[in-house]
């Protein structure tokens, strides 16, 4: 027969082992603060504060080193300070670059690998021209459109 001082010690074991797990779906103890939710940039703030970019090619139809090498011809990229990355890790943006299937289309996306939000994407054809230059442009065309002074400060 086990002693009442021990069913007392076993009990309060299995609470602590237990109580960490009851708080997981507890929907009090998540965060709801707003500051963490307002945090998130808008899309546009993502674009216009990266530095690094990592290219991800999931298709054998499109290398990723094409994209980049377009990329580093864009004028704009050097002005910007923008340096491609092969670390996926250390990148601010990621261009991922897929082919749909029996198609000449390819879709990218662009996401922000901090909060795994899509802030970009776009589809272009691989009909009349390169895919990695239509893609460079496209891209670039957000970019610029993301980086330029707000209207207020053209009129002045």
């Amino acid at each position: 027969m086990i002693s009442l001082n021990r069913c007392a010690w076993i009990l309060l074991a299995v609470c602590l082992i237990l109580s960490p797990l009851t708080s997981v779906g507890n929907p009090q103890s998540a965060s709801n603060d707003p500051q963490t939710e307002a945090t998130h940039a808008s899309p546009n703030e993502v674009l216009r504060s990266a530095q690094t970019i990592f290219i991800r090619s999931n298709s054998v139809y499109f290398k990723a080193s094409t994209l980049e090498n377009s990329l580093l011809q864009q004028d704009e990229f050097q002005q910007w300070g923008i340096a491609i990355t092969r670390d996926e890790n250390d990148a601010d943006l990621i261009i991922e670059v897929g082919r749909k299937v029996f198609t000449t289309s390819f879709i990218y996306s662009v996401i922000d690998p901090k909060h795994k939000r899509v802030v970009a994407s776009g589809r272009v054809n691989s009909i009349g021209g390169t895919v990695e230059g239509k893609i460079s442009g496209s891209f670039m065309k957000k970019m610029r459109a993301a980086r330029q002074p707000p209207l207020a400060n053209q009129a002045k």
